[in-house]
């Protein structure tokens, strides 16, 4: 059964491919639902068992014992899904929280906690633990992606299996892989945005529906983006600019006429998804500007505007790029802050030589489809603004990327809807590709003659559905080499220090602890103990933007001091009079009770900083008091209580580390040693 589809700038209500009926049930809506709705089954049950595949070290192991890391973002979105579950358990406010950085607290719509996931992700996160949730997230996200990507291309294809082939090639493209990788939930989740443009096209082309209803839906989809990604947010609403002018630029120059019939449905939907999203947002984003410990300014206070694009080489070279970081450079930094222990991948902008190569022959070869255009062209400038721009570089992010707000945009993520962009081409040409050579096979078999070969129908279906498969393959065959050696995903155990697992669950109400290492944006390795045990105690410190030198205010000080005790990486402190003296007071002015130095042995390098007697010989002095080992960890208790902190001499400290590398006693000698030190002084 042939089909119109309707291009760009076609009359409205013509038909898409979602609405044809099956052969078995042609005239029968029932026969039409059932066809509809088991291609999507199929076609999700197909993604999900690829994405058990992508995840099989976590379902073969267990999803509550391991993860990418415990550690750095991973580590600290496991926590976001443990608060969004212990939020809602316990009447705590969602979008805030002083569990960590008490007590101040911070906004967590500053930060890239998802509360969406979070909160979708929380009967599984109250019944096995956060570890499982992020698992479970990160194997359904892929998923979902692609079958969101397989339901929007169903109105523009007439074959199934190109629609989903295109939703495997961006459900589980460099954009979403790379990005679980590192436990980017909320940039890796792309799902509501092929249903996003789904409604534009409504809006602007089909105008089938109500178009107050398709505003509505519009809105409700960008206020729950907001909750995944309010980065995404912003990257959609410029993207969707740039479509409007596009399509608009076009009907004013060809169909002036189409353009005022269309105008008032697109105008009143898309008053509507305007107003809606106003009303919706209208407190969340007061929160976000305005509301308790928003940060203002660049968020994350150590980037520099601009610098996180795109190189042009990253779209097609498997080098993976951040800006000035290097995928190589990551990997080896994981080593000692902990992170993702896979082979380096590429960047997460990474579409590959193939696919590339399909889109701009195809788009050339059946130029006058109006789709290739028009995605072609928003692919085209969305890719522009990824582009790494400050300094002498210079891109079109160039004009904006200094204005409030859109300083925070990491330019790099507008692969999110460049990727969908190529995405759609690639499912456009190999559908186009299946029905031209069948027709030509078709034609070709009418005209042979008796002693010719004759092209039976079955045999010209074969032969097109062979060529526009060859396609497929020409688009996908570079990605999945280039991220084969990450298949499956590479996991490593998740491990808790033994005093968080059997005493942290039994402190009294009220406790403060602050950890070593000390939790930093550099040193995230504490966060998720307190996730993993239940949210039993709260944290002085934190990570993400707000866990840096520049937001600990009038602490900065103490907070530097114990980030360069806690990360390997950096110089080691003094242990002046001035430095621990401003330890000292920001312990007090975070409240802290405990503070808690786990044993080294059985745990990875980024769980141990400069080492066990390194911390305990730190706190000793900061303190002025020897902790009490219990369960595998030196604690101290009654902080404030403490005497007064004992300055050492590098020298006097480095004489307790020789002590300690000659004694062969079981407990930590660190402690007697400046304990000694501090008396003869």
């Amino acid at each position: 059964m042939t089909e119109v589809v309707a291009p760009p700038g076609g009359r409205p209500g013509a038909r898409s491919d979602i609405d044809r009926p099956s052969p078995a049930g042609a005239g029968q809506p029932s026969g039409r639902h059932s066809y509809r709705a088991s291609r999507y089954v199929v076609a999700g049950g197909l993604y999900l068992v690829t994405s058990i595949g992508l995840w099989w070290h976590v379902w073969s192991s267990g999803p509550s014992t391991v993860m990418t890391c415990d550690c750095t973002d991973a580590g600290r979105m496991v926590w976001y899904l443990e608060w969004s579950a212990f939020a809602l358990a316990h009447g705590h406010q969602l979008l805030s929280s002083n569990w960590l950085f008490h007590p101040v607290g911070f906004n967590l719509l500053s930060d890239t906690s998802a509360p969406a996931i979070g909160v979708v992700m929380s009967p599984v996160t109250l019944l096995f633990g956060p570890v499982t949730a992020m698992n479970v997230a990160s194997t359904l996200i892929p998923a979902l992606t692609a079958l969101s990507m397989f339901w929007l291309l169903q109105r523009w294809v007439r074959w199934s299996p190109a629609a989903f082939v295109a939703g495997l090639a961006y459900g589980f493209s460099a954009a979403v892989i790379v990005q679980l990788m590192f436990g980017w939930l909320n940039l890796a989740c792309m799902a509501l945005l092929p249903l996003m443009v789904a409604c534009v096209d409504e809006l602007y082309i089909r105008q089938r529906h109500r178009p107050v209803r398709v505003g509505v839906a519009l809105a409700a989809l960008m206020t729950a983006e907001f909750f995944v990604s309010t980065e995404m947010v912003l990257i959609v609403s410029v993207s969707g600019v740039m479509a409007t002018a596009l399509l608009v630029g076009y009907a004013w120059v060809h169909d002036r006429q189409d353009l005022g019939r269309r105008g008032r449905y697109a105008l009143t939907g898309v008053g509507t998804a305007v107003a809606v999203t106003a009303i919706l947002l209208a407190y969340p984003v007061w929160f976000f500007l305005a509301g308790p410990a928003h940060l203002t300014g660049m968020l994350w206070s150590t980037n520099v505007p601009g610098n996180l694009g795109n190189s042009i080489s990253n779209l097609w070279s498997h080098l993976g790029q951040w800006g000035p970081i290097s995928s190589q450079a990551l990997a080896q930094e994981a080593r000692a802050l902990g992170g993702y222990r896979g082979p380096a991948g590429p960047s997460s902008s990474y579409l590959g030589v193939g696919l590339l190569g399909v889109v701009g022959v195809g788009t050339l070869i059946w130029r006058s489809d109006r789709r290739l255009w028009c995605f072609g062209a928003l692919g085209v400038i969305t890719a522009a603004f990824s582009l790494r721009v400050g300094e002498d570089r210079w891109g079109p992010w160039s004009l904006v990327y200094h204005l409030p707000l859109v300083e925070n945009v990491v330019q790099s993520r507008f692969v999110s809807v460049f990727g969908l962009c190529a995405t759609v081409m690639v499912a456009i040409i190999v559908d186009r590709s299946r029905s031209a050579s069948r027709a030509w096979l078709a034609d070709r078999g009418r005209r042979a003659n008796s002693g010719g070969r004759r092209w039976t129908p079955r045999a010209a279906g074969i032969g097109s559905s062979a060529l526009a498969s060859a396609v497929a393959l020409v688009a996908l065959v570079p990605v999945v080499a280039v991220l084969s050696p990450n298949l499956p995903v590479t996991v490593q155990p998740v491990t808790v220090p033994r005093w968080f697992q059997t005493t942290a669950d039994r402190l009294p109400p009220g406790q403060v602890l602050l950890t070593y290492p000390f939790a930093t944006a550099d040193s995230q390795a504490p966060i998720p103990w307190q996730a993993i045990g239940g949210m039993r105690f709260k944290m002085a410190g934190g990570g993400g933007p707000s866990g840096t030198v520049a937001r600990a205010g009038a602490d900065a000080v103490g907070f530097t001091v114990l980030r360069a005790a806690s990360v390997p990486l950096l110089t080691a402190p003094t242990l002046s009079a001035v430095n621990l003296a401003a330890v000292r007071e920001a312990m007090t002015n975070w409240g802290v009770t405990m503070v808690v130095v786990p044993a080294d042995a059985g745990l990875p390098p980024f769980q141990t900083a400069r080492g066990t007697g390194y911390g305990v010989a730190f706190f000793t002095a900061a303190l002025g008091s020897a902790p009490v080992y219990q369960n595998q960890a030196w604690v101290w208790s009654d902080v404030s209580r403490r005497p007064a902190s004992t300055a050492l001499p590098v020298l006097t400290f480095n004489a307790c580390a020789s002590e300690r590398a000659r004694s062969s006693v079981a407990d930590d000698p660190w402690a007697p040693c400046i304990m000694r030190a501090a008396r003869v002084r």
